[in-house]
């Protein structure tokens, strides 16, 4: 009879063990049926979805592989089934060194080896840090002897027992689930990723002094150390209001490892307005590798009206040397501007704008880069692609004349210089406070803002130019 019952009781456990494991779903990034993201400037969001089955009453689902920079207050799960409810939601933190662990066997047995014998108890507090040497010591560390003894900071070596559960080398979200009834249902994770974001590039070649071809190309970086095979990938361009949050770790830098595609306009993303943003949708999914950057097509190529400009930007500039005659010397910027207007082109992101142009030789150059901001339909676009070694500007302060307390008046002169071989055009920008008017000039000038004006000079050949003006200020 009692052998019986011993067998009843066994059977019994054994039943409780497997449906306690039923009610646990396990699953993982992996597993999941579709994965999308929408990335911005600083973050991602992720979704991930699966067709999960679940039993009635109290379960869990625990969702493993999640990436180690997860924002932890973004975690949200969504179920298709209205019968279903999410009580609790739990982010467990990774094991990433042995002082995590140790925190994992808190309350536990646990075993010191020491030269002198095997020192056995309960871990009552983990260490703090860890003094090595032929008997390491566990600084902080609290161990409670059979006898009841407490050891403070012991040394030796710690031996830990199976643990119950597995080792989590990643985040882990256990959600506690409640049905009325066993469902099939679709589930939804969705959360922020601050170890994923995109920017844009361009690549402009200068066909000649009128025309220029450009394209866009996408770089996602992704400096987690997990993987995203990605069914859709979604970009919103504009300055989007995303705080990053406290992640459950980090990772290290990400390596530059390239997937490029061709420009191809059947590769380009699908542009659309979206609130007060843009939104990029990409034609096909994307593997974004962990540690890793992957560069995609973001527009096609495209042939532009260029207009090549040299700027000097006179009282905004820093001097840069002085001469004997109280003259400095003003950088002369190389600007290239076009105006974001065909048919088939499309808004700019902000981005790094490289320009190229083809040597007598045959080969492509870089001539310069400079960082564009968001740019929309029909606006002008100027990237300033360094200075002109040819050209040169000379500033000097003539005359300053105070005609009353809050009234003054002064004259400037610019000397300007070329060694080019052909006639070149130069505009001398000049940034004015408070109330002013140009009383003379000796060139052209045009009022560009209520405190700039430019002036336009023509160099001969070969040759110098000055000009002259003043200018009337009062405060």
């Amino acid at each position: 009879m009692g052998s019986q019952l011993g067998n009843l009781c066994i059977a019994f456990l054994a039943v409780a063990n497997i449906l306690l494991r039923a009610q646990t779903l396990v699953l993982s990034l992996d597993s999941a049926e579709r994965t999308s993201a929408t990335l911005y400037s600083n973050a991602a969001m992720l979704r991930h979805q699966w067709t999960v089955q679940i039993p009635p009453g109290s379960s869990t689902v625990r969702i493993e592989q999640l990436p180690e920079m997860i924002a932890p207050l973004s975690l949200g799960l969504r179920w298709e089934d209205p019968g279903l409810r999410t009580r609790t939601m739990r982010l467990v933190p990774p094991v990433d060194n042995s002082f995590e662990l140790l925190r994992t066997y808190v309350g536990r047995a646990v075993s010191l080896r020491r030269r002198d014998g095997i020192v056995e108890g309960e871990l009552v507090v983990p260490p703090t840090s860890l003094i090595a040497g032929v008997e390491p010591c566990y600084v902080g560390a609290v161990l409670r002897t059979r006898s009841g003894e407490l050891m403070v900071s012991p040394c030796g070596e710690l031996v830990l027992p199976p643990s119950d559960v597995a080792i989590a080398r990643t985040p882990v979200l256990s959600a506690e689930v409640s049905a009325q009834r066993a469902v099939n249902s679709a589930m939804e994770l969705r959360y922020q990723c601050d170890g994923l974001q995109w920017q844009a590039s361009y690549d402009a070649t200068l066909l000649d002094d009128d025309k220029l071809r450009l394209e866009g190309f996408v770089h996602i970086v992704n400096s987690t150390h997990t993987s995203f095979r990605c069914d859709e990938v979604q970009l919103i361009a504009g300055s989007v209001n995303l705080r990053a949050q406290k992640s459950t770790g980090t990772a290290d830098g990400a390596a530059f490892a390239l997937r490029s595609v061709e420009g191809q306009a059947s590769l380009a993303p699908m542009e659309e307005s979206f609130d007060e943003y843009h939104l990029y949708t990409l034609p096909f999914g994307a593997t974004l590798a962990a540690n890793s950057t992957t560069t995609l097509l973001l527009r096609p190529r495209v042939t532009l009206a260029v207009k090549r400009r040299l700027i000097a930007r006179g009282r905004s500039a820093g001097r840069t040397s002085s001469s004997e005659d109280g003259s400095v010397e003003i950088p002369v910027s190389s600007v290239v501007e076009f105006v974001n207007t065909p048919a088939d082109s499309q808004p700019l992101p902000a981005g790094l704008f490289r320009v190229w142009r083809q040597s007598a030789r045959g080969s492509l150059e870089l001539v310069g880069q400079d960082e564009i901001s968001h740019t929309a339909l029909g606006e002008r676009v100027a990237v300033e692609i360094g200075r002109a070694f040819d050209v040169r500007a000379r500033r000097r302060d003539v005359e300053s004349r105070r005609l009353s307390e809050r009234v003054t008046e002064y004259t400037v002169e610019y000397s300007l210089q070329s060694s080019r071989s052909q006639r070149t055009e130069l505009s001398v920008l000049e940034t004015f406070a408070g109330n002013w008017e140009i009383i003379s000039s000796t060139i052209p000038y045009t009022k560009r803002s209520a405190h700039q004006v430019e002036f336009t000079a023509t160099l001969p050949p070969k040759g110098t130019a000055t000009f002259r003006y003043t200018v009337r200020q009062s405060w």
